[in-house]
């Protein structure tokens, strides 16, 4: 590619607006082959490529099969990329994550901002200035400022993206036209290490420009990178480095430095968790000042088309539908105490939804919930039950991020919001990483929050009863990150960095067989299939065609 015509095209995405009052995606194609000098000269034009590198995110809704990925969940559809995940039959030639390449592309256009940006000219607002206004300049001014930060962040989040499923990658200051193989001529692959610390270094500089209070510039959007979300990623960025697979692999990041990024996001006092968990799921969760840093998808109605019960004239059937292994997650509150769920108790068996962590409605539509006044069956033979075409095979449908309000008949919409960073996650990942550091109940540095008060935090919300200090452990730190962010990107990547991929993925998902008599429902666990998922799978292999340009070395096991 000539450097002196940079080719660009801002994506027109009417339907994957981010979280701004302004539609700043849904903007018109720059004319191809204009010079960089011209392109990077234009204000407005520059705005758009700004604009354009949020587009790389990642999309969540079109990632929500992923989670059937994982033991929380099963797709209906049998043609699932999830199932080649689940039958263990990709490798580097067949991998249907294809992370690799939207990230990249992220960083290059990240990179070519980054290099050409001071070209900008504003000069000309600054011709319009009066004596009694001089506002259109000074705010041209800090946004073109301001958009360097939000492109050190947006960099920052496409090498977490990279490292989490890949490991070391490059670390690339210039743009690299990764079509063209000879681009890649002596590029090595930094360490992990190297890269969490390169990830933190970024939000660092993100930092330091965006500031924390943006309550003088009202033309800065929501939805626009903010403090929070970029000290947000640096936690998530550094949890993840002092985690075993990342040490593992050389990180020589610590608990502490984890637990200190995640207070950092506490101690800027604008976020608290939402007073109802089903809340943050909803159409109009984008105002919850639980949410960190989100995109807005508008009025879209596909989640519904999708995940519906079977029950409902138009549901496509083609659902992300909880595993009975997810299910099984959820406590059972009795006399004021939460109890782990057993088949084994004859009154868990028997009435297995009674009483359940309230979060277990939120997330899943179970035999006998109401879902749109309309009272859902999936036992056997039931309105939205196996042999029912395309009905699900676990027992269960998603409530998580469906909207009810919707009208398949009638194709009705509804907002949709996508969380990438909200509050009650960085409680976790700060319970984690001072349990780890410190344990259960102890804040030598004086942050005003322990793991356990944390952990309890986020339990009292959905009006769950405390835990003490002795219940707090690794495996109950897994369980409240499971059915607390179950179904928003998480589980792939918190088994996988934990080093329990094998202990949670290869094993067998199992569904649930209802058998309804009229008056009683009896209830049966059967296995629905197995699962494969070996060490090596921590990692994503490289693809093989990457390493044709590369020469790197593969992944271990790969």
């Amino acid at each position: 590619m000539k450097r002196n015509h940079y080719i660009i095209t801002v994506l027109v995405l009417s339907t994957l607006l981010y979280s701004c009052k302004k539609d700043y995606l849904d903007v018109k194609t720059i004319k191809a082959d204009i010079s960089v000098e011209k392109l990077y000269a234009n204000y407005t034009y520059v705005q758009q490529v700004v604009w354009n590198t949020y587009s790389y995110l990642p999309d969540g809704f079109a990632n929500l099969d992923l989670e059937a990925a994982s033991d929380n969940a099963e797709s209906t559809n049998v043609n699932s990329r999830s199932q080649t995940y689940n039958y263990g039959i990709w490798n580097q030639y067949n991998n249907p994550d294809n992370a690799w390449l939207t990230n990249f592309n992220g960083i290059r256009q990240a990179n070519e901002y980054l290099k050409n940006k001071d070209k900008v000219d504003i000069s000309y607002i600054k011709g319009k200035i009066t004596s009694t206004d001089s506002t259109a300049y000074f705010n041209a001014r800090d946004n073109v400022k301001f958009m360097q930060g939000e492109v050190l962040f947006l960099k920052a989040f496409f090498y977490f993206e990279l490292v989490k499923r890949y490991g070391g990658m490059p670390i690339l200051e210039e743009p690299l036209d990764y079509s063209n193989k000879s681009s890649w001529d002596n590029i090595p692959r930094n360490s992990v290490d190297e890269c969490v610390k390169y990830i933190a270094t970024l939000c660092d500089k993100a930092g330091a420009i965006i500031p924390a209070d943006l309550s003088p510039y009202s033309w800065y959007d929501d939805g626009r990178v903010t403090q929070g979300a970029i000290k947000a990623l640096k936690a998530k960025a550094l949890l993840y480095g002092a985690s075993p697979l990342f040490k593992d692999n050389g990180s020589t990041t610590t608990w502490a430095q984890a637990a200190k990024a995640a207070h950092d996001v506490i101690a800027l006092g604008k976020y608290q968790l939402d007073g109802n968990y089903t809340n943050l799921f909803g159409s109009n969760n984008a105002a919850s000042k639980e949410f960190i840093f989100y995109r807005r998808y508008g009025a879209i109605n596909y989640v519904e088309y999708y995940n519906f019960p079977i029950a409902f004239q138009n549901s496509i059937g083609n659902s992300i539908t909880p595993s009975q292994n997810f299910v099984d997650d959820y406590e059972v509150v009795t006399s004021g105490n939460a109890v782990p769920f057993d088949w084994n108790n004859p009154a868990h068996a028997a009435n297995p939804y009674a009483n359940r962590d309230p979060r277990f409605a939120a997330t899943v539509v179970y035999n006998g919930s109401l879902f749109k006044a309309t009272n859902i069956e999936t036992f056997t033979g039931g309105n939205s039950g196996l042999p029912k075409q395309n009905a699900t095979k676990t027992g269960y449908y998603l409530s998580k991020w469906v909207n009810q309000s919707v009208d398949l008949v009638n194709a009705t919409t509804a907002n949709h919001t996508w969380s990438y960073f909200r509050y009650g996650e960085v409680l976790l990942n700060y319970a984690e990483a001072m349990f780890n550091a410190y344990g259960a109940d102890a804040d030598p540095e004086g942050y005003g929050m322990t793991a356990l008060k944390a952990i309890n935090t986020v339990r009292q919300r959905a009006a769950m009863p405390v835990i003490t200090a002795v219940q707090l452990n690794q495996a109950r730190i897994e369980h409240e990150r499971n059915v607390e962010l179950s179904f928003e990107n998480n589980r792939l990547w918190d088994v996988r960095r934990w080093k329990k991929g094998v202990a949670y993925f290869n094993k067998p998902v199992n569904r649930i067989e209802i058998t309804n008599t009229g008056a009683t429902n009896t209830y049966v666990v059967k296995q629905l299939e197995n699962r494969v998922f070996y060490d090596k799978m921590n990692w994503y292999p490289i693809p093989q065609s990457e390493i044709a340009k590369t020469h790197w070395a593969q992944n271990p096991g790969w």
